[in-house]
């Protein structure tokens, strides 16, 4: 069982199954003919892993983890899947609480409506306005835009993952009186029809990632969110990708008709977000991996606890790993970004 590759988007694992999982990942390491982990920086090739498995792992993990404590004692369930960044000065007060654990992800989303255009938008329509989020994740992000950024808003989260979608499902739909549906689907195919959202919001998703190019899932991508958007809508974007990968992005966009209107860096705010998250990750990852036996066999467990150790930090981009690096020295860059369809 190889969980980099082998685990179904269409899925939610439960705690048990979880165990047969990861247990049949640490004895199968005995033969496995090569390291796919980099035990220096945790790095996972790109030919080593897919993302339907990774996420179907995470999410599944996530749930069933249930709440945990921070390093500072503070009880919290994981939802927010996202890096995000310290707040900039130049936006003003932060207007999320400095002792959340999660207060970076909120930031990210609070984030993609900080732009002024958006601000006029919204205002002109009495905050009365329609989001279609693409790659949503748990949903949390939705959940917090909906309470706290634009309180008068309608809001439907897509993602391919069943664990994500069965999560927001359960865990945030029912507190929003109807304002939120959760659905999964694929979101290069997600059947929501045309002109339907004031706002199209990418937060961190799964796209993108190809150094110095687009691919044809990411034109696909693209494609479907202008036709969801409304005339004169926008596309709010935020995300860390190859620095290289963005101009190709913006020029994917002005090919299929948007409008580029402004780009934030915040790469600087997303290093240090990362550097100030470092106790929270720690501790999560430790209680992770202390809930599943097959850790504790000796000499597999060991080694395959070292591995899932390192490629967790690295996907939270935890400082000394290799996307942590990628960040810190401009391989990737951290932008919030938006784009309109033009009315």
């Amino acid at each position: 069982m190889d969980v980099l590759t082998a685990l179904n988007p269409g899925a939610e694992y439960s705690t048990k199954q979880l165990q047969f999982i990861l247990g049949a990942w640490i004895v199968g390491s005995a033969f496995e003919r090569k390291d796919k982990i980099s035990l220096q920086n945790g790095d996972v090739s790109e030919d080593d892993y897919t993302k339907q498995s990774i996420y179907a792992l995470l999410y599944s993990l996530y749930s069933s983890m249930g709440e945990t404590r921070s390093e500072t004692g503070a009880t919290y369930q994981l939802t927010f899947n996202t890096w995000g960044y310290t707040w900039p000065e130049s936006w003003g007060p932060c207007p999320n609480s400095p002792s959340d654990p999660q207060r970076f992800g909120k930031n990210a989303y609070t984030g993609l409506y900080q732009f002024d255009a958006v601000k006029e938008y919204v205002k002109a329509r009495d905050g009365r306005v329609s989001v279609v989020e693409l790659g949503c994740g748990t949903g949390a992000g939705a959940h917090h835009v909906c309470s706290h950024v634009l309180p008068k808003c309608t809001y439907e989260a897509v993602d391919m993952q069943q664990a994500a979608i069965a999560t927001c499902r359960r865990k945030f739909v029912p507190e929003l009186g109807g304002r939120l549906v959760a659905t999964r689907a694929d979101a290069t195919r997600v059947a929501i029809p045309d002109a339907t959202a004031d706002f199209l919001a990418v937060c961190e998703t799964h796209v993108t990632e190809m150094a110095g190019r687009t691919t044809p899932e990411d034109r696909r991508f693209f494609e479907n969110a202008r036709r969801i958007l409304k005339p004169g809508g926008y596309l709010v974007w935020g995300n860390a990708i190859p620095d290289s990968t963005w101009q190709p992005c913006f020029d994917l966009l002005k090919d299929i008709g948007m409008k580029q209107i402004e780009v934030r860096d915040v790469t600087a705010e997303a290093v240090k977000a990362r550097d100030e998250d470092a106790g929270r990750v720690d501790a999560y990852v430790e209680q992770c991996l202390d809930r599943f036996y097959g850790f504790r066999i000796p000499v597999l467990g060991e080694k395959r606890r070292a591995e899932a150790r390192l490629a967790l930090y690295n996907f939270y981009r935890n400082p000394g790993t290799n996307l942590y690096e990628n960040m810190r020295n401009g391989t990737d860059s951290y932008k919030v970004v938006l784009f309109q369809k033009p009315a």
